[in-house]
């Protein structure tokens, strides 16, 4: 069970990390629908600082993974 809920959380943190690279620069980040509501809202989500500051997490997110995989991996030569 616990192989099976790292892995889940290594695919989480890779899924998460990727849209949070890749999203802000989308077409889907800039058609919003909240976007709509809000003039403030909007000059915030679109601005650049805030998009990079985004897929900086991402990439956050990326590295986690990437650590908890390599840890996962030395967990399986171990167990072996």
């Amino acid at each position: 069970m616990n192989r099976f809920l790292a892995i889940a959380f290594i695919l989480f943190c890779f899924e998460i990390g990727l849209f949070l690279v890749f999203v802000p620069w989308s077409m889907l980040w800039e058609h919003n629908v909240l976007l709509g509501y809000s003039f403030a809202l909007q000059r915030l989500l679109l601005n650049n600082f805030v998009r990079g500051a985004v897929s900086g997490l991402g990439v956050v997110d990326l590295v986690l993974g990437l650590s908890e995989l390599s840890r996962f991996w030395k967990s399986l030569k171990i167990a072996k």
